[in-house]
């Protein structure tokens, strides 16, 4: 190993590389130690102090390469496989179109899902030059030896530093075959992390720029359409809420798994490692599962959805242009029961659209459901009395929503109330002199 090498590794706090470390400490000194978040995974294999990998995680293999070797583990699942309330097959049978018309790339249409590699890796940590990633999920649909179709999960992992060069080469062979991408949050943190590493390590040629691939990121899409409902769209969260997954005591969470990898490096003691190989591969299974969430509530809502996120749908598809959708999406919201809050803005939401379609008298139905109900907000009051102004010409009538907006703003005590007030006031004196004025001639 290089002095430079060495040097870098010394900076992490890591004297060796975990070939070359001597025994792992003995069972009295590692139950001493305390498991992150519950107990390691159980085993059957004999005394578990320094096992290889491969004995730890059967199947899994070290893969030679120009650059050196790397540990390598398969997991196949058949095309039936439910993860929580979904099937892996469902995505098969899904449209990329919709995906090209949510992510706005004409290019996803021209795939199908068999041509998406699902990517995700576990780091050593969130930022910083030194930031590496220590292990690389990369999932995928292929046929198996008997033609029938399986979805794969491959985990590339470094037992050290000195495999990055080996890892980062067979990951580029899997991305020569697979041109499209799906991640969670990789346009923010993954894709720029690999694309540094392929780049340190002198590979970025084999991949090219990486945020140029047709990708799909699914954070942004699930945060459009239920933050508003869930709070939290982590991928824990979204498994919980949306996909009908629970994680099993295997898991670890994602705040320790750094330690854990650097606690093996200076150990060699590879067990709660199985906790990391467990979260990483739920990750890419639920990527699956996610994709297929999004793309159906995008493309297939239906009037039994919840009301938050047809409205957070309706949004997403005005910002998109695709007003019919949205139109359909709103009326189903405002026929259902939310709070307050949120059935205004779904009636807000909905009067804008059919004014600015020109369907006026349509729009007022909508704009009256919203101020005979509001407490506080005059809102639907103003736009009353606009429309019976200029465009029914109704004075007394556009008077009268003036007066009600007025009554209205008296009972709120802001700045801003004011400032509306005087607004309001000034209306209503403009629409006296109109009406007084209609009375002389």
């Amino acid at each position: 190993m290089g002095e430079d090498r060495l040097e870098r590794l010394r900076r992490l706090g890591i004297v060796k590389s975990a070939r070359d470390l001597n025994p792992a400490p003995s069972q009295r000194e590692i139950s001493n130690r305390v498991s992150v978040s519950g107990p390691r995974p159980d085993t059957t294999v004999g005394n578990m102090d320094n096992q290889p990998l491969e004995i730890l995680l059967p199947g899994g293999r070290m893969m030679e390469t120009e650059y050196g070797s790397c540990f390598v583990l398969d997991h196949v699942y058949p095309f039936s496989y439910e993860h929580g309330d979904f099937k892996l097959a469902g995505l098969q049978s899904l449209p990329t179109t919709v995906a090209a018309t949510i992510f706005q790339d004409n290019r996803l249409a021209d795939y199908n899902f068999e041509d998406f590699l699902f990517l995700d890796t576990e780091t050593t940590g969130l930022y910083g030059a030194g930031t590496i990633a220590f292990m690389v999920g990369a999932a995928f649909f292929e046929s198996d030896h008997a033609g029938r179709q399986v979805f794969v999960v491959r985990q590339y992992f470094l037992r050290d530093h000195g495999d990055e060069s080996a890892m980062l080469h067979l990951l580029s062979e899997l991305l020569a075959e697979r041109p499209a991408l799906v991640t969670f949050n990789g346009r923010s943190f993954d894709l720029p992390l690999l694309e540094t590493r392929f780049m340190m390590n002198r590979l970025d040629g084999a991949v090219g720029n990486l945020l140029e691939r047709p990708h799909i990121d699914l954070l942004p899409p699930a945060r459009r359409l239920w933050r508003r409902r869930i709070g939290s769209c982590s991928l824990n969260s979204l498994e919980q809420n949306l996909l009908g997954l629970q994680r099993s005591r295997e898991d670890v969470p994602g705040w320790a798994i750094p330690g854990l990898y650097m606690d093996y490096l200076r150990t060699g003691d590879a067990r709660d490692l199985l906790r990391v190989f467990y979260h990483n591969r739920i990750d890419m299974l639920s990527m699956v599962t996610l994709t297929q969430r999004i793309v159906h509530q995008f493309s297939s809502p239906q009037p039994l959805d919840q009301p938050l996120d047809l409205l957070s749908l309706a949004r997403w598809q005005l910002a998109l242009g695709l007003k019919t959708e949205a139109e359909q999406n709103l009326r189903l919201v405002v026929d259902q029961d939310l709070p307050l809050e949120h059935y205004h803005s779904a009636l807000q939401e909905l009067a804008l659209l059919l004014k600015r379609d020109d369907r006026r008298e349509e729009a007022v139905l909508f704009w009256k459901q919203f101020a005979v109900s509001s407490l506080d907000d005059v809102t639907a009051h103003v736009e009353l009395a606009k429309h019976y102004e200029w465009h029914d010409q109704d004075l007394a009538v556009a008077t009268h929503w003036t007066e009600q907006a007025l009554a209205l703003a008296e009972t709120v005590q802001t700045f801003k109330a004011k400032i509306r007030r005087e607004e309001l006031q000034n209306r209503l004196s403009r629409l006296k002199r109109k009406i007084a004025n209609s009375y002389e001639e």
